[in-house]
């Protein structure tokens, strides 16, 4: 289905997000922003993510009501954050290859995020981003963690420096901001509470945070967040155990628990 101009275009904005095992439709209203329709395509044994794409525009229901206007593509994985003063965009594949050079990598992607001064660098598998922009021509790419951060930012008090940890899908996106500007971001896997909480205090040691008075923020609607918040207590005074509507408070999104929390993050910047 092609995203080309109809009467029925502008009724939702489509929204794709890619996962290591599938890929989800959101199909958000444009006349009711908290009106979301979800669909969920998981791949079978031995398909690859092209072909559950192909699969899934097929199958679609949402897709049938017509075209939509907008289409977000969130893409998973691998990333790389350069500071806009070093960032070239004819040099974004080579330096994500300098730093991902066992992976296979498709096309390279960036997000620009101007309140942190940095860049975002990603790949795309190239049969899938094929794929995509054959289907929705002008479809806008974004990294799962680009608008995360962004609207983190934006959102904080910047009196002090916070770690935050996203969980998301056995994996926990840790990130700290320090005066202003982001000092550390890495992915760890939380298959269980206890490495949650491990991983977070390495981290925590690793950029010398104040166990009395630095705030760890947990987000996500994984439901390791409330015994991995229990464990950290136990090291660090001020943990907070944050919900999608305490971050992003003007968002109706946000009180539909069926959207995960870096979508979110991406349509309280868009929409």
């Amino acid at each position: 289905m092609q995203a080309t101009g109809n009467k029925q275009q502008q009724t939702y904005n489509l929204s794709i997000c890619l996962r290591a095992d599938g890929l989800s439709f959101y199909g958000c209203s444009t006349a009711n922003a908290a009106t979301v329709e979800t669909e969920h395509y998981t791949c079978a044994e031995g398909e690859r993510m092209a072909d559950t794409l192909e699969r899934a525009i097929e199958q679609s229901a949402l897709l049938r009501q017509g075209a939509p206007g907008v289409v977000y593509g969130l893409a998973s994985g691998p990333s790389m954050q350069i500071p806009l003063e070093c960032f070239r965009k004819e040099e974004v594949h080579a330096l994500y290859r300098l730093t991902y050079a066992q992976e296979k990598t498709g096309k390279t992607y960036y997000n620009i995020l101007p309140h942190l001064e940095i860049a975002q660098i990603f790949t795309i598998d190239p049969e899938t981003e094929r794929a995509l922009c054959q289907h929705f021509a002008g479809i806008r790419f974004y990294h799962n963690h680009s608008m995360l951060m962004e609207k983190i930012w934006m959102t904080e008090q910047h009196g002090q420096p916070r770690l935050y940890a996203c969980f998301d899908e056995g994996e926990m996106f840790v990130f700290c901001f320090k005066e202003q500007r982001l000092q550390y971001a890495n992915t760890f896997p939380a298959d269980v509470a206890g490495n949650a909480a491990y991983y977070l205090l390495s981290a925590w040691k690793g950029l010398e945070l104040d166990a009395q008075t630095t705030p760890c923020v947990l987000l996500g609607q994984s439901s390791l967040k409330d015994e991995t918040a229990r464990l950290l207590a136990k090291f660090v005074r001020n943990v907070k155990n944050a919900s999608a509507t305490d971050i992003f408070k003007r968002s109706a999104l946000a009180r539909n628990p069926r959207i995960p929390f870096d979508l979110l993050a991406l349509l309280a910047n868009v929409v």
